[in-house]
């Protein structure tokens, strides 16, 4: 129409119509309690690297495309949060998530953070370089690893984050804390997601070490 190649709106009286999901449960795969010891047991003799990709989607619910954008000018050791701008976000919104203290001593104990800010946390080999490396990286990690220890196809690694939800309400996390950490919009919105049941990061969610 507003290339003036129709004279009129074929649409026009027509009314959209919204799916509307409900209350329902959200449809993910949440990893069992023992394959997630397996898998850490795993990937701390085998990739400390790829452990801590792990850990930031399991404990900060950063999400892979996130995860790909993210520079190590985004990690402040001194607040233990990760900055995560509007411009890589899923919302287009900054946000600030913690950094549980043992992830951070892994961060500090790969010497992930000793290299130039505007470097990438996940470049090759999920250590932190100038090459920026697509989502999809992740997940052809997680396969190996998925193969090596017989997980069916189901667990995916964004089931990490799904799982990571899930364990801390189970843990009796403050719904509101987990809701700021996923960076949901509504409190609605965590309980469809796992219905189980301050910038400077928050401090009790830095002692949260969990079993993973």
């Amino acid at each position: 129409l507003s290339k003036h190649y129709i004279s009129e709106d074929p649409t026009a009286g027509l009314r959209t119509e919204k799916k509307h999901r409900g209350k329902g449960e959200k449809n993910r795969t949440v990893i069992p309690k023992e394959a997630m010891l397996r898998l850490r047991t795993y990937l701390e003799e085998k990739d400390q690297h790829f452990l801590l990709a792990c850990y930031i989607l399991y404990y900060c619910f950063v999400r892979p495309k996130e995860m790909s954008d993210l520079k190590l000018e985004n990690i402040s050791v001194k607040k233990g949060t990760i900055f995560i701008p509007g411009t890589i976000s899923k919302n287009r919104k900054d946000a600030v998530v913690t950094i549980p203290d043992h992830v951070m001593r892994l961060m500090i104990s790969l010497d992930v953070l000793n290299h130039p800010t505007d470097w990438y946390l996940f470049s090759y080999d999920c250590r932190p370089g100038q090459d920026h490396r697509l989502p999809k990286y992740f997940c052809d990690v997680w396969k190996k690893v998925a193969k090596d220890l017989k997980f069916p196809p189901e667990w995916k690694f964004y089931s990490l984050k799904d799982t990571g939800i899930t364990d801390q309400i189970k843990a009796g996390r403050d719904l509101i804390e987990v809701r700021d950490q996923a960076r949901h919009y509504s409190l609605e919105q965590t309980d469809i997601y796992t219905p189980i049941a301050g910038k400077d990061g928050n401090q009790e969610l830095r002692k949260y070490e969990g079993y993973f």
